[in-house]
């Protein structure tokens, strides 16, 4: 299973937003894409993206994403993130692309999208904040406010998203 870069799997996520009326801020763009790692770690086994999830005030973040769109502030992101193609010798948007190959992790955004995208930004940056969360275990000993650049270890976020799958799992044998 292929590792993306982290643009290509936000500029995904934004266009979920655009397909279905519902404009991404920086912070929920990042929080669903926190959500899409951890899931693509716990169900497919594999990164999704190929940068370390850091803890920061407001709970996990990919740098390179919150850098890009930060300019945004609390607005909604009306660009998508590019790099230079040395071969067009110009710059393009960067998006998974779509193949046999990515089918399975696009098909985790999707399915991430469908439970997510209802939250608010501060409802999702609260859900990472949850006693027990990888942001929460990785901050909890640190004096506040604690330095940016602190990784949230693969590990930590894959054990974190399989014991919320066997809660659920569990609660839905139960029903």
């Amino acid at each position: 299973m292929p590792t993306f870069d982290s643009k290509d799997v936000a500029n995904t996520i934004l266009d979920l937003g655009d397909v279905r009326g519902i404009p991404l801020d920086p912070m929920k763009l990042l929080k669903l894409l926190f959500f899409s790692h951890g899931w693509h770690l716990a169900l497919i086994g594999d990164r999704l993206v190929n940068e370390n999830v850091q803890a920061w005030g407001f709970g996990p973040v990919i740098p390179s994403v919150y850098h890009e769109f930060k300019s945004f502030g609390r607005d909604p992101i009306k660009l998508r993130a590019s790099r230079f193609d040395y071969e067009l010798k110009d710059m393009v948007e960067v998006r998974i692309p779509e193949n046999e190959e990515t089918k399975d992790s696009r098909a985790l955004i999707q399915r991430v999208w469908d439970v997510y995208s209802s939250y608010s930004s501060i409802q999702l940056s609260n859900m990472t904040h949850l006693p027990g969360s990888p942001w929460a275990e990785v901050t909890k000993d640190l004096p506040k406010p604690f330095p940016r650049g602190i990784v949230i270890p693969d590990e930590l976020i894959r054990s974190y998203f399989k014991k919320v799958a066997e809660r659920g799992h569990a609660a839905r044998q139960q029903a």
